[in-house]
């Protein structure tokens, strides 16, 4: 790995690190700050939200100014909300700093992938974007399993103070050594292209396919320490952090995104919308093993979900590509914050409550996965291209 990749995947890891850190500690976070688990679950939704909208701020401006600048600065930023989130007196602060690490996060999360296909070139390219996707599993699992394992130990406000380190690490290491890129000599685009997408119903119902999961996905894996902490597991906040380890069957993505391309993304869409429902109905059996197996199955149904409806776009739109993946965007961080909220108000009720919300959202994805596959053909749309 070169000094560059190895930059990205500092950076990145930090990123995706702190943007679900509070999912594995969240009843610590809970009594910490005398709040309703739905309450608590905002700490996920405002990043989320944060990501959606601000990623139409530094997407243009790193065309204005260069992508690496927006990167670096970034990356630079976000350490200030992360070292003061520990030391939040009330949920209103709390949740005030946590969103102040979502608006900062688009500025190297979506920016990213145009500046490894714009500055890489061959190998090179490859194993930048290699680095980017390892980034969002391993940043994933140190956030969730890491965070768990000090905060089971030390305290949750000790667990969200580690990511700092983190944070630091990455920013020095984009810093010194990212390749610095210049500013497009072009003009940017107008928003003419980005309203007719708002306009293309099968780039929206693509958006709502890949969001229906996410919902799904951060919806139970939100609330899950409360199945896995309370009755019958009594697991510790340490052993429920370890669940989070399915995480991992995010390495199984670029295979299944090859897949994909080969025979068509909107082939495989109803059937990986179908495991992210199957992962959230076994999650209700009263056996870990089967809890395991389901977490696991929504994490790779999620992942491959997503990355198959972003292969799809090309064959969805024919010109302002780039547009029509801010738009996807941003109906997917949009969907995804909303389930990290609505199911914690069906948590009272029970777990089944909470999973019943989720699926009801992912057979909502099924059909728009059916819509695709129906609507696309050999990638030729049945209506007209935007």
């Amino acid at each position: 790995m070169t000094r560059g990749s190895l930059a990205l995947f500092a950076g990145s890891s930090a990123m995706f690190a702190t943007m679900y850190s509070t999912q594995a500690i969240l009843p610590e976070v809970e009594r910490g700050l005398r709040c309703s688990p739905a309450a608590a679950g905002l700490s996920i939704t405002v990043v989320v939200v944060g990501v959606a909208v601000a990623g139409w701020v530094h997407g243009p401006l790193s065309d204005r100014i260069g992508r690496a600048r927006v990167m670096v600065a970034s990356a630079a930023l976000i350490v200030l909300p992360t070292a003061a989130l520990p030391l939040s007196p009330d949920l209103p602060v709390f949740l005030a700093l946590r969103l102040a690490q979502g608006v900062l996060m688009p500025g190297l999360l979506v920016v990213a992938v145009p500046y490894v296909s714009e500055r890489f070139r061959g190998s090179g390219a490859g194993a930048a974007m290699g680095a980017y996707t390892s980034s969002l599993v391993v940043g994933g699992l140190v956030g969730r399993v890491g965070t768990a394992l000090v905060a089971d130990v030390a305290g949750w406000r000790v667990g969200l103070a580690s990511l700092t380190l983190l944070t630091v690490t990455g920013a020095a290491a984009m810093w010194a050594w990212l390749p610095r890129d210049a500013p497009p000599s072009g003009r940017p685009s107008g928003g003419g292209g980005t309203l007719l997408h708002l306009r293309n119903r099968l780039l929206l119902t693509n958006a709502v396919c890949a969001g229906a999961a996410f919902f799904a996905f951060v919806g139970v894996f939100t609330y899950a320490t409360h199945r896995l902490t309370g009755v019958p597991f009594h697991l510790t906040l340490a052993r429920a952090g370890l669940v989070y380890g399915v995480w991992l069957v995010g390495v199984l993505t670029p295979a299944v995104g090859h897949l994909a391309h080969r025979l068509g993304p909107q082939r495989l869409l109803p059937l990986l919308s179908v495991s992210v429902a199957a992962g959230a109905v076994l999650t209700l059996v009263d056996r870990l093993g089967v809890v395991v197996l389901g977490l696991g199955l929504m994490a790779f149904g999620m992942f491959c979900t997503v990355t198959t409806c972003q292969l799809l776009i090309p064959r969805l739109v024919s010109h302002d590509r780039g547009a029509a993946t801010s738009v996807h965007l941003t109906v997917y961080y949009l969907l995804g914050g909303v389930g990290a909220y609505l199911p914690g108000l069906e948590l009272d009720r029970g777990w089944a409550a909470v999973v019943g919300v989720c699926v009801g959202v992912s057979v909502a994805g099924l059909v728009a996965a059916l819509v695709l596959r129906f609507a696309v053909l050999d990638g030729h749309l049945q209506g007209e291209l935007t």
